[in-house]
């Protein structure tokens, strides 16, 4: 059905259902470096890059893998050294999806505590890995 366009705005907020909302909150907080907007309700609000993340209790039906988060950094070297020094483990190396004009696109994924898939995904100087795009 053809009709008017519903003129979103963008991505507000993305949730994260979590067995142990305290844990799992504590590690976006921690770990990953996210301020906390505000918390309510059981339930952990987070500034990530004009989309808020929300952590809560889940509630039945919520399965694990079925999203990807992907956080841009500044300096990508620098958070790969700084989420390794905080104890998370990538399962890889970077995978390079695209080069141009002495950068190139690199995504690294690692998990959460609850097994949710999260990545860096950013510009970096160019590597000796391969591309994979």
């Amino acid at each position: 059905m053809a009709g008017e366009a519903p003129n979103l705005k963008g991505m507000l907020q993305i949730a994260i259902a979590a067995n142990d909302p305290g844990k799992l909150s504590a590690y976006y907080r921690d770990t990953l470096g996210l301020s906390v907007l505000f918390e309510t309700s059981g339930m952990s609000f987070f500034g990530a890059g004009g989309v808020r993340l929300m952590i809560g209790p889940a509630h039945g039906g919520a399965k694990r893998g079925d999203k990807i988060l992907y956080f841009e950094p500044e300096d990508f070297a620098a958070a790969e050294a700084a989420l390794e020094a905080q104890g998370v483990k990538f399962p890889g190396a970077a995978n390079v999806l695209q080069r141009e004009s002495g950068r190139e696109l690199a995504l690294r994924p690692f998990e959460d505590p609850e097994g949710n898939m999260l990545a860096l995904m950013g510009w970096r100087p160019i590597s000796s890995e391969a591309v994979r795009g």
